[in-house]
């Protein structure tokens, strides 16, 4: 298996940093750690499953404090390190670079790369020029939000695509990692076109994709505005992006409940979330959204509402695009990637 190459920016918790003087060496140690502990807390739980008496609620507790250690030992671990390197952690054979060689070198390097974030754009731009493909790592689209499994509302999944930061397809998948989503968390199941509401959610996201697409936040919201104003006298309500932890006390879904009938926006997660909660949504700029809705906000009136079958389809591929840390860190996340190129598209 050809692994490419990890452009690595962020360094570990301090504990590795102060071991190391520099940030690839740090990150191999951290991600050998990390791995050995998730197969060490894997045993361990089987242990613990095979020892516990549920008809009695007896369990061993000394096991039990042993196991809740571990696994706030592998959250850290996990919280502070950096992506690219993760995907890679599970491959012996790996190699990293820090993003300030990588920007010295970038016309000598002849790998495929492995990125993080709209930040690292030019890095992508410049790989696809040279005829390299990047593979690149950003916030999964549903799944991240509180529920019984994820009480604190970590963000659990992550999207990795090949020469794209979207999910630009629907790929022709089964619906097992779908179940396996809603039996993560139930609220997502897929409960088909909601009654429509009267106002229109526009959705704004960071400056960041506005700048990589070659425009500016105002000028969108003004130009988007007067067009919408054009094709509807809808009250139009603007929800900025706030940060994560205020995002996560008030969801997308609950704003989605306020009387919502369609949501408009540049290229934001929002757009695929609404599709999900089944509230039609209009977007600028690539995103995984793209492919059952439009970009033309003069159909606003008359918003694209596929059929659900279809919609249920795409569902079942953005699942088999995003992966949770566990996925991540073993490297199954990396198996499915490629498994994923290789996969026909579902068309309608």
């Amino acid at each position: 298996m050809t692994l490419p190459l990890a452009v690595v920016e962020r360094w570990p918790m301090e504990e590795y940093k102060l071991q190391h003087d520099n940030l690839v060496d740090a990150l191999k140690h951290i991600n050998r750690d990390a791995v050995a502990l998730y197969h060490e807390l894997q045993d361990l739980r089987t242990q613990f499953r095979k020892t516990a008496d549920k008809a009695n609620k007896r369990f061993d507790k000394n096991l039990d404090v042993v196991i809740r250690d571990k696994e706030e030992r592998l959250f850290r671990l996990i919280k502070f390190n950096d992506y690219p390197a993760m995907v890679m952690a599970s491959y012996p054979d790996a190699k990293f670079i820090n993003s300030y060689d990588y920007k010295r070198a970038r016309k000598t390097i002849t790998d495929d790369i492995i990125i993080r974030g709209i930040s690292s754009g030019d890095y992508a731009k410049h790989a696809l020029e040279t005829n390299r493909n990047f593979y690149f790592i950003e916030t999964g689209y549903l799944g991240n939000y509180r529920c019984e499994n994820n009480m604190t509302g970590r963000k659990i999944y992550h999207r990795i695509e090949k020469n794209s930061m979207q999910q630009s397809r629907i790929m022709d998948v089964p619906d097992d990692r779908w179940r396996d989503l809603c039996a993560f968390n139930p609220k997502l199941r897929y409960q088909g076109w909601k009654k429509p509401g009267s106002k229109i959610l526009l959705i704004m996201s960071t400056e960041k994709p506005f700048e990589y697409y070659g425009t500016t936040k105002d000028e969108w919201v003004n130009s988007t505005i007067a067009t919408l104003r054009q094709h509807t006298d809808r009250e139009i309500v603007i929800r900025e992006k706030a940060s994560r932890g205020e995002r996560t006390n008030d969801t997308i879904y609950d704003a989605l409940d306020e009387d919502i009938y369609a949501v408009v926006t540049y290229n934001s997660i929002a757009a695929v979330e609404a599709i999900q909660y089944g509230i039609p949504a209009l977007c600028t700029a690539p995103t995984a959204a793209s492919a059952v809705t439009t970009a033309d906000f003069a159909q606003i009136e008359n918003p694209p509402k596929l059929s659900e079958d279809i919609i249920y389809k795409w569902l079942s591929s953005v699942a088999y695009g995003q992966f949770s840390l566990d996925e991540i860190l073993t490297g199954r996340a990396w198996s499915l990637v490629q498994e994923n190129d290789a996969r026909s598209t579902f068309s309608y």
